[in-house]
């Protein structure tokens, strides 16, 4: 999967496909996407769209969560967005249990 972490108005996308991402700093949530060009396009729409238009965007992914075709992660203890680099990393299984 490709990865966004979306931190309030911050969208940061990993470059490369990941099985169990760990994002740092924490974000409030995150989508795993089949395909690279997908994210980018989830990814611009973060940035780029009206508060409104996101929204609509982010539950028309529903049906495709609950297909399995995407991942959606909404990790316990978000931290604050940042201005800074986000940092990807790949976790193994057992951290993630």
């Amino acid at each position: 999967m490709y990865w966004i972490a979306i931190n309030g108005a911050s969208c940061a996308m990993a470059s490369f496909p990941m099985t169990n991402p760990v994002v740092s700093p924490t974000p409030q949530q995150m989508l795993g996407f089949p395909t690279f060009e997908e994210a980018k396009h989830a990814q611009q729409i973060c940035l780029t769209a009206p508060m409104n238009e996101v929204k609509r965007f982010l539950q028309s992914l529903a049906p495709d969560v609950k297909a399995g075709r995407l991942v959606a992660i909404m990790p316990d203890n978000p931290e604050p967005a940042t201005r800074g680099t986000t940092m990807w990393l790949e976790a193994p299984d057992e951290v993630l249990k």
